[in-house]
């Protein structure tokens, strides 16, 4: 049987001479990828959500700009086939009569509405599990300011056909911005670039729409992938068995991440392509060229909730307040949105479990043991589609009691359902979201205890910025003596890694046992017992972790013995 032939001592000094590459000896992108490359992300399927969103707005900028070679932003009229036409219409209608370019126009629009629905999930799925605290506040703020971005570039979007429909639509929004007190008419003058419509309009539309509702977009992503990267990613439930404690369990980023995030943009895409060739939206002869009369239009599902609470106040709801007039339109279009959109950004201030906790929630919290939260979920989407169903109160025949009493009460009907049922299977054993990381510092009492007793201190230990994510595979000499491939560390580190959390959570359990002698809060003394817990959790994992590895190194003795 013929033999392999290994390569020589000598080609194995040449292979480790060898230089770099042109870019790496330039741009040092080996330094590059050892920094980021390995960077561990968590496989869980809601994951995803993010990231649809992200390739969504790729999808966006691609084919806008593709349709932006075409497209004129001017209402200037213009002749074409002896009709007279404004000059963005005709663009337009020039675009729906090319095969390549109205495909990319509807996937243009599709991508909107899944860009739309990704970050809603998106953040749903945050709250839900309640990986908005500590210490992801910011992030959970950024994703806030993403949604409502998002929302302003869709809304811009609209008056650019500049077809009949367009031009009400938009018209309902420049009323809105007319009816803030003090400042209306400065904000509308700059939102539409003067009295809509108006010659200025649309290229002041264009601009925002194109170039700076994007570059905030893109801004405000680029800060929320540092955060992340900052802060490590929150983790699915079962990564606490499988992972070390303060590590993150999941695959690197190049090549397993980059892979599955480049088959989820061509699918994506792939699925827009179809969705617009058999699903088109509605084409400019639906509603044809801007004329006096005012067709009947409503806004797409994300706006509709503004919409229908712009239906449903009464016209005589209006008060004078410092010498202005509040009025229906500021009520339904400006303060409600404001009010609701303030209580999303206070959502981690105003949960209660994320004050004075110790350590940080690094894992998402189970469905069941979050009934409080289930049933705010449950309660605002269905009052966000009463409003909804309000827009078209007057096609049901329904009066505004009858609407208003929907509104009012469905949502808080199905958040109390929800509520009971999530109680009804609440689990016995709650599972802890802290981390399981026990080198978190953890506050001396305020007031001195009558005796004072000394301990050891804890060892000191790097920032979690400068920790090694358990996901990323370490390099590992083969028998070549090249550095090569493994997804998961040795037997010997993984040891080595058990063996210091294990040392450090007695040290950390050390500092804990006068703190709990000298507690009186009940409240502080309960966040401290429940911080022992995940420690203690940690400190089983490690040290099942250990128990394992030395019964594997004595079987590999014997092993050998034999």
């Amino acid at each position: 049987m013929a033999e392999t032939a290994q390569p020589s001592e000598n080609q194995n000094e040449h292979a480790a001479r060898r230089t770099p590459g042109w870019f790496d000896e330039r741009l040092d992108i080996g330094a590059l990828y050892r920094k980021y490359g390995r960077k561990a992300f968590p496989v869980h399927s809601t994951f995803f959500f993010g990231e649809m969103a992200l390739f969504a707005f790729v999808i966006l900028v691609l084919t806008g700009t593709y349709l932006a070679f075409i497209y004129v932003p001017s209402n200037a009229d213009v002749t074409v086939n002896g009709d007279t036409l404004p000059e963005a219409y005709a663009s337009v209608h020039l675009i729906e009569s090319i095969p390549v370019a109205n495909l990319f126009r509807n996937v243009h629009h599709w991508a909107a509405h899944v860009m739309v629905a990704s970050i809603l999930l998106h953040t749903l799925r945050i709250f839900l599990s309640g990986t908005y605290r500590k210490p992801r506040e910011i992030n959970w703020i950024i994703g806030v300011v993403l949604l409502l971005l998002t929302l302003g570039a869709a809304f811009y979007g609209y008056g650019l056909p500049y077809d009949s429909y367009a031009v009400t639509a938009t018209g309902i929004g420049y009323e809105i911005a007319r009816s803030i007190p003090w400042v209306g008419d400065v904000v509308s003058e700059l939102a539409f670039g003067g009295t809509f419509p108006t010659l200025g309009s649309l290229s002041r539309m264009f601009a925002l729409h194109v170039f700076v509702i994007p570059l905030l977009i893109m801004g405000a992503v680029g800060v929320h992938l540092l955060v992340i990267l900052k802060q490590k990613h929150s983790q699915p439930g079962y990564a606490r068995r499988m992972a070390e404690p303060g590590k993150v369990l999941g695959v690197p980023l190049w090549p397993y991440q980059a892979l599955l995030a480049l088959q989820l943009l061509l699918v994506m895409f792939g699925v827009l392509c179809l969705l617009s060739a058999f699903v088109p939206p509605h084409p400019l002869s639906a509603f044809g060229p801007p004329t006096p009369e005012t067709p009947e239009v409503k806004p797409d599902w994300y706006l509709m909730w503004i919409y229908g609470m712009l239906r449903i106040i009464p016209p005589d709801v209006s008060f004078s307040l410092f010498g202005t007039t509040i009025d229906p339109t500021f009520i339904g279009g400006v303060l409600f949105p404001t009010v609701f959109f303030a209580f999303l950004f206070a959502v981690p201030f105003l949960d209660r479990t994320n004050r004075r906790v110790h350590g940080t929630y690094e894992y998402m919290e189970p469905l069941r043991q979050v009934p409080v939260r289930l049933a705010v979920s449950a309660a605002a989407l269905v009052f966000l589609a009463t409003l909804c169903l309000a827009a078209f109160y007057d096609k049901y025949d329904l009066s505004l009691t009858q609407i208003w009493t929907i509104v009012v009460i469905v949502p808080v009907v199905a958040g109390a359902a929800v509520y009971l049922i999530g109680r009804r299977f609440e689990p016995a054993h709650r599972f802890d979201t802290r981390s399981s990381d026990t080198r978190v510092q953890v506050e001396s009492p305020a007031k001195p205890p009558p005796e004072q007793v000394q301990f050891a201190p804890a060892p000191t230990l790097p920032p979690s910025s400068q920790r090694v994510s358990t996901a990323a595979p370490p390099a590992k000499l083969d028998g070549r003596g090249k550095r090569g491939f493994m997804p998961f560390p040795t037997v010997a580190e993984r040891g080595e890694r058990a063996l210091d959390n294990v040392v450090t959570s007695l040290h950390v359990l050390g500092e804990l046992a006068p703190l709990v002698r000298q507690t009186d809060d009940p409240d502080e003394l309960l966040e401290v017992l429940t911080y022992i817990e995940s420690v203690r959790a940690g400190l089983a994992d490690s040290n099942q972790t250990l128990i394992g590895v030395v019964r594997s190194e004595e079987e590999i003795e014997r092993a050998r013995e034999s």
